[in-house]
């Protein structure tokens, strides 16, 4: 029988049998139930080679027996691997299950691992986003902007009211410090295309926070409204050789080499 003192016991092939013989009638036509025939059984048919030419009495209903106890096992052990599929730590057979239910993978996850996603509580407050940010790299702050809907009478100005604005949104503002944030891949001047080129204007793109923005998408709730400000992550200047670049509308650069003649030259 099944020992019932160990916790998640799983029975085995012998003990299914036992359990099964237990389960016919009592008395003198029904010798298997008896306690002792089941065990004799077990040690007679291990010995036996092809078919037997007698049987002992209650080894035919042992050996009937014995073909239930297969099926019984089979479903048993199944049903005992099914109980290690519940914990993320013990699973195996239903791995691609739990990677569905809990949308792995994502790369903007903040928890790619598949057991840390389940063990993770979540939080409301700005030091869990400052938490899961530095964890992928980003060095941000948070605060949270509470803008009332709405006027102290005789204090609000006519006209300055925005059609389709957030008035009355829970807002929250994330500060991003670029230069401690190892995330960051700082940008680098391009050589200015001609006729696009203004005074003042960076030559370079506006710093990408994409891959951060993609991870507080992920633990931020939908009905916060997020502005996100940008502190340093100034681009790197292009290399000065002397030369004065430019890119025609072609793609190629337009190179000044002495400061008379251009020559241009296949990027």
């Amino acid at each position: 029988m099944a020992n019932n003192e160990r916790p998640f016991h799983c029975p085995t092939l012998f003990e299914s049998f036992v359990a099964t013989c237990a389960l016919w009638p009592r008395g003198r036509a029904w010798p298997v139930s008896d306690g002792t025939t089941p065990t004799s059984f077990w040690s007679w048919i291990a010995g036996v080679a092809g078919i037997p030419a007698s049987w002992p009495t209650g080894f035919v209903q042992a050996g009937y027996s014995a073909a239930i106890a297969l099926v019984r096992n089979f479903v048993e052990t199944r049903l005992c691997a099914l109980r290690q599929e519940f914990w993320c730590q013990t699973q195996s057979e239903t791995y691609d299950q739990w990677m569905i239910e809990y949308g792995l993978p994502d790369a903007c996850d903040p928890f790619p691992d598949l057991c840390t996603k389940v063990a993770a509580i979540g939080g409301t407050r700005c030091e869990y986003y400052q938490e899961i940010a530095s964890r992928a790299g980003w060095s941000i702050r948070c605060s949270a902007l509470d803008l009332d809907c709405g006027a102290v009478m005789g204090c609000s100005q006519m006209g300055c009211d925005e059609m389709g604005g957030l008035e009355g949104s829970a807002y929250l503002l994330i500060e991003v410090d670029l230069d401690e944030s190892p995330a960051y891949v700082v940008q680098i001047d391009n050589p200015p295309y001609m006729g696009n080129f203004q005074m003042g204007f960076s030559f370079a793109c506006e710093p990408d926070i994409t891959p951060l923005k993609c991870i507080l998408d992920r633990v931020v709730h939908a009905h916060m409204v997020i502005q996100y400000d940008l502190i340093g992550g100034q681009p790197i200047p292009p290399v000065d050789d002397g030369l004065a670049y430019l890119i025609d509308t072609d793609g190629a650069f337009v190179v000044d080499t002495d400061n008379s003649n251009i020559m241009v030259e296949a990027t």
